[in-house]
């Protein structure tokens, strides 16, 4: 008995320090984004002052920034769409293979989502500079879907794999073609599974740093770059700058309790009787 509460205690006390040590840059940066400038650099520092919204009322008012949010969820809600349009076709393929040539194709796929993006700079800036694409949103598209789709495949593969094969074969018996089968049977059945990958998939696209800093300018610019206009080499806006990234936070504190939901809730539930 003493022995499991000590186990217990232990676990809430590491616990507790990983959280902390997790949230407090967080929570520093939102106390920062409320804080007076008077109240920026007080000893001892102030927690919490007197809230103010100047802030992210200044950053809001920011054509620049402004510019960018829009940019990031234009390409984000892109690159979900042109990711699922690929990457479903491609995993309801995969889950249909036998598993020794499933798990050789997978592993493939992942090998290439696996290598740095460092190493892709290069090549892909001076191919969109040739077709004259540098500063684009459509380039960040291409870019981030390319990156998105091998992750898209192994996740979506595994989800299609809960299918029962035994309805997607009696849809075939009565006619339906892949096409149908994949669209009319396994697509409903593995919903939760697409809904919990396309979050992801927007996820990773919204927080996006490297392309869309060494690919773009001004025109195509999104909130993740943008957020180093209020860090110049001397005199850094950290009201600004913490606000900017608060409202970067604000998708990923919606967003993610949807995925958790999503891949815990039911796939096939009720879809085989015995």
């Amino acid at each position: 008995m003493r022995r499991d509460l000590g186990r217990r205690i232990y676990g809430y006390l590491v616990s507790a320090a990983f959280a902390l040590f997790l949230f407090s840059p967080i929570l520093w940066t939102l106390s920062t984004s409320l804080k007076q400038p008077t109240e920026m650099f007080q000893w001892p520092p102030v927690i919490v002052g007197e809230p103010s919204a100047q802030h992210y009322t200044a950053i809001i008012a920011d054509k620049d920034f402004s510019s960018a949010l829009i940019n990031s969820i234009v390409v984000s809600c892109s690159t979900i769409i042109l990711t699922m349009a690929l990457s479903i076709p491609a995993a309801f393929g995969i889950s249909h293979l036998q598993k020794t040539a499933m798990r050789r194709l997978l592993t493939l796929v992942l090998a290439l989502r696996a290598a740095p993006a460092m190493i892709y700079i290069i090549p892909y800036f001076l191919f969109f500079r040739q077709v004259h694409l540098v500063d684009t949103k459509i380039a960040l598209i291409i870019v981030n879907t390319m990156f998105a789709v091998p992750l898209a495949i192994w996740y979506l593969s595994a989800f299609f794999n809960q299918v029962p094969r035994e309805i997607e074969e009696a849809a075939m018996i009565d006619g339906a073609s892949t096409l149908q089968t994949m669209t009319l049977i396994s697509i409903p059945i593995a919903k939760s599974g697409i809904m919990a990958t396309a979050i992801l998939i927007f996820i990773g696209s919204w927080n996006e740093f490297l392309f869309a800093l060494t690919l773009t300018r001004d025109d195509a610019k999104t909130a993740a770059v943008a957020i180093l206009n209020f860090i110049p080499f001397e005199g850094t806006d950290w009201g600004k700058a913490a606000a900017a990234c608060v409202l970067m936070l604000v998708p990923i504190v919606v967003f993610v309790p949807f995925v958790k939901k999503y891949v815990a809730g039911p796939t096939t539930t009720g879809s085989v009787k015995g």
